[in-house]
């Protein structure tokens, strides 16, 4: 596939923009407390995050995901009374993204984490002024690595999949944008649980980075190797 000039980026939420990880050990660790198990490591929970919150939940407080459901409640309830603290935003973030704003580009994210959390972080941190599409994995009846949600924050958007490119830190971002064949940014920083760098069209350690990529014209002529 080859693309136009990109004019649409789609940002992953948790590992990309935001280290929540210190957030859910918070919660989470409160939780094995009451259950009488010892603390977890932050390393832990990092790789964990991007399973989904069911087996997040499951795996975190030793418990058969079968029997998580309520657990998954108590977890979402306490995450969502806590405040995002704004310096959970990795360096840069926020500037770079009025910056890529103020350049013209069209700005969404596209998250497994459920809508109603997505919008409070986004709010809480200052991103809210500049993302114009907040999609999470409760907004369709499918999740990434499903095609739906991409599609649906590109027409939301008002973009063409061939001016689109999705910045992610996980197989399941890589795996989305593959299925909705259009190119990935692999953000190694994050919570990269094997990302295929090989196949990633390009590889950042900071999302600053962002701006030293020619986006319109760099891009112009490449073929994505999702």
């Amino acid at each position: 596939m080859k693309l136009g000039n990109v004019d649409s980026l789609i940002f992953d939420l948790d590992g990309t923009l935001v280290d929540s990880a210190p957030l859910i050990l918070n919660v989470l660790n409160g939780m094995r407390e009451t259950l009488g198990k010892n603390a977890l490591g932050v390393s832990l929970y990092q790789r964990l995050i991007s399973y989904g919150v069911k087996e997040l939940v499951a795996r975190s407080l030793d418990i058969d995901i079968n029997n998580a459901d309520a657990y998954v409640g108590e977890f979402r309830r306490k995450y969502y009374s806590l405040p995002t603290p704004i310096d959970s935003l990795y360096p840069g973030v926020l500037e770079t993204m009025f910056s890529l704003a103020k350049r013209g580009f069209k700005l969404g994210i596209c998250s497994n984490k459920p809508e109603h959390l997505c919008q409070k972080i986004v709010a809480e941190t200052g991103l809210g002024e500049i993302i114009a599409v907040v999609v999470g994995g409760d907004t369709l009846s499918t999740s990434k690595p499903s095609r739906e949600p991409i599609d649906y924050v590109i027409k939301k958007l008002g973009g063409q999949h061939e001016s689109t490119v999705l910045i992610g830190d996980s197989l399941i971002d890589q795996h989305g944008s593959k299925a909705a064949n259009i190119p990935f940014i692999f953000y190694r920083n994050g919570y990269d649980d094997g990302v295929d760098q090989s196949k990633a069209l390009c590889i950042i350690d900071q999302i600053p980075q962002l701006l030293d990529i020619d986006l319109f014209k760099f891009l112009k002529t490449q073929v994505a190797v999702n």
